[in-house]
Formats: C-alpha cells, structure tokens, sequence
C-alpha cells in the first residue's frame, strides 16, 4: 500500500492525505475537473494530482472514497466502468456516510465489475496539526483486515467484521445522535430567536442542561459550512432507519434543516474561511433572518 488515492481531497480528504504523506505514503487524486479549493487543498497536503480518474489504474493500490453521500455511487459506477475496460483496479474503500443498504449495493456494483471493495465510515474531525489526531475509520467487508496496517501510518483503522454495511451501519447510528441533536438545536435556537426567548431559553440550559448547552454552542457554528454534506447524510440516515423497520420520518426533517442552512449566507462559505456563524447565538441570529426574509428560506 505504498501508492494510496483519496477521491477527493476536501476538508476531511486532504487532511487524511496528509497523514498518509507524513507517513511516507505516496498520495494522489484524480483532480480533472475539480474545484480550484479542492486542488489548493491537495496541493497543501502533498497530494499529486493524476489527472483523470482513469489514471488511478495501475497507480494506486487503494482509493479511498470520500465523497458527498449523495454522490458515493457516481465514483463506484465511474472506477466500475474503467475497471471494464482496463481490467484489474485499485480496492476501493467506500468511506462515505452511506446507508447500509447503500454500501451493499457499491459493493455489488463494483463486484460485477471484478473490483475488490472495502465497507467504512469516518466518525470524528479531520487530522489537524498539531497533533494530527485522526478520526476513526471503521471498516468492514471481507478485505477489511488488510487496512490495518495503515494504524501505524498514522490513521486509526478499527474492523468492524467481515459483513459489508457493518461499518456503514455504525458510522449511521453515531451520526444519527450527533447530527441529529444538532438539527433539533438549530430548530430550537432559531425558534427561541424567532419568538423573542432567546436570553430566557439559553438562560435555562446554562442553569439545567449544560452538557446540551455546550454540545449547541460547539456544533452550530462548526456544522454551517458543512450542511451542503449532511442533507444527504440525514436522507440515507432515514434510509437506514426505514430498512430497519423504523419510521425514517424524522431524518427526513432533519435533512430540510440542513437544506436550510445550506442555502441560507451561512452556507455560502467554507471550512478555512469563516466570517459568518462563528458562535451558536450568531447562527440562530442569521438562520432566523433568513427565515423572515420569505417564504423560499423557510421551504
């Protein structure tokens, strides 16, 4: 595993490159097309960029998938159609915040393609310096075990099992208590803003709640450039939910808050650019005027 890829290199993606890089790994993306942030950000990292996704065969031994959710199969069905023409790939790790029953079908996808795939899911923030403490990767799938060797390059792999959506699975209940408590605070603090209680409100959780109040005053502003993300984490969320037998409703809910956000000023920017939403009494302060300005923000 000398050669890794990471498909793409944004704020979680360039940071585990980076840990790879230190790490003495090569690291490269398939940039053709990409964003300038997101080459900047490869570039800051020591990622090379390849080119077109076709050129990730024959260089790279992995690729790790770190996509939008809504976006997680387009680069299986992309490295499934190369894999056709250019026979034998890279394994593809599926790292992305995906239902199990959607990590079941890329596995099939790329199975009948005759790539080699790996269930995961990512539960923490990315490596930062100083420390470059890396968040957990779970993975899972029958070739999940031959990741673990890359725990001393840095990056803290845990197998979860040799059932693909196991990983997957995981990474959807631990997302469903934390993003999903951060939805239902974004509800309550632009409510409380709304309806003129937010002193008395906040007031009340800093007497009553405070492990709930840091939680709010910690998540809000950190989940604004990132909420374009999680709409589509919060519908596979209710996916998850729904193959389960459980009503998938509420994720639902919560998806068109993150919806909210993302088309609200807040949204508009990115992780190491902030200007706007820098504290939790700020958000709900922007969200609630954007939420007066007409019916299209309430939407």
């Amino acid at each position: 595993m000398q050669t890794i890829a990471i498909q793409s290199p944004g704020d979680m993606g360039h940071a585990i490159g980076r840990v790879l890089a230190r790490a003495g790994h090569r690291v490269i993306a398939a940039l053709e097309g990409r964003s300038a942030r997101t080459r900047g950000l490869a570039q800051s990292a020591g990622i090379e960029d390849v080119g077109p996704p076709g050129n990730l065969f024959g260089e790279a031994e992995l690729v790790f998938s770190i996509m939008r959710p809504d976006r997680a199969l387009e680069l299986v069905d992309t490295m499934a159609g190369l894999a056709r023409t250019r026979g034998h790939g890279p394994v593809l790790v599926d790292l992305n915040a995906v239902a199990p029953s959607t990590a079941r079908e890329a596995a099939r996808r790329a199975a009948a393609a005759g790539l080699a795939f790996v269930d995961g899911g990512i539960i923490g923030g990315p490596p930062r310096p100083p420390g470059f403490v890396s968040p957990r990767l779970y993975v899972s799938g029958p070739g999940a075990s031959a990741l673990a060797p890359l725990s001393g390059s840095g990056l803290d792999i845990r197998v979860v099992g040799k059932a693909i959506g196991a990983a997957s699975a995981t990474k959807m209940c631990y997302a469903a208590l934390t993003k999903g408590l951060t939805a239902i605070a974004i509800q309550s603090m632009v409510t409380a803003r709304l309806e003129g209680v937010q002193e008395a409100f906040v007031a009340e959780l800093a007497g009553s709640q405070q492990g709930l109040l840091a939680l709010v005053e910690r998540g809000l502003p950190g989940m604004c450039p990132k909420a374009y993300r999680w709409v589509g984490e919060m519908e596979e969320i209710s996916t998850t939910h729904s193959d389960a037998g459980l009503p998938g409703e509420m994720f639902q809910g919560a998806a068109r808050i993150y919806e909210m956000v993302e088309h609200s000023p807040l949204g508009a920017e990115v992780v190491e650019d902030r200007r706007l939403g820098t504290d939790a009494s700020a958000v709900a302060r922007i969200l609630a005027e954007y939420v007066s300005a007409g019916p299209r923000a309430a939407d």
